[in-house]
């Protein structure tokens, strides 16, 4: 048997360690293939991608009504009532009915009530939730109709449980201004909270 050179040997070694590596690289890539990485990445930049988007400055999901000036507040104001006339009392009729409390007396001085309007801004941003969010779903529905809807219905029947005596608003205790309006219709509701809405925006009242 003839001696290989040294130089030879060394070549066949090498080889033989770079051929057992590349075996270890094949198994590694199969595994990985299996496990669809791929998808996962392109999952995973989705998700990254969504985390670093800045949230649009008209899409707050929280509104605090406390740090809102006159002018902001009588923007946000005409956001929720559009929802409220145009949404909640069209599609919810009983619901907005029982909830704003125009069951039990042809006025009411809901507008009137800051717990009031922070159940019916947190009841319209569940409703966007529900339904008009990039990720909403028949499940949202579901919850939103189930969940968040009657519960929103019966905080506004608690809240003005104390004004259904006619809305004199001569107990302090009712969380609202005095002389609030007796006995008028909707409309005329309508009518005190858009001059209250003017009073804003010209800033003849404080917030």
């Amino acid at each position: 048997m003839i001696d290989q050179p040294k130089e030879t040997k060394a070549v066949w070694e090498r080889t033989r360690e770079l051929g057992r590596q590349l075996d270890e690289v094949n198994g590694r890539l199969e595994t990985l293939e299996g496990q669809n990485l791929a998808d996962r990445i392109q999952e995973l930049s989705l998700v990254v991608k969504k985390l670093a988007d800045k949230p649009k400055s008209d899409a707050g999901a929280v509104w605090n009504w406390k740090t809102f000036g006159p002018q902001q507040q009588a923007e946000a104001w005409e956001i929720l009532l559009t929802w409220v006339e145009g949404t909640f009392r069209v599609r919810w009729p009983r619901s907005y009915k029982e909830m704003l409390g125009y069951t039990e007396r042809p006025s009411s001085c809901w507008w009137q009530h800051p717990d009031m309007v922070e159940s019916l801004t947190s009841l319209m941003m569940s409703h966007h939730w529900a339904y008009l969010d990039k990720e909403a779903s028949p499940l949202r529905v579901a919850e939103w109709l189930g969940r968040w809807l009657p519960d929103a219905v019966r905080q506004g029947k608690f809240i003005l449980e104390e004004c259904k005596g006619g809305g004199n608003g001569r107990d302090p205790g009712n969380g609202h201004k005095p002389n609030p309006f007796e006995n008028k219709k909707v409309e005329e509701d309508r009518e005190e909270l858009a001059r209250y809405l003017h009073l804003l925006r010209t800033g003849e009242v404080l917030s």
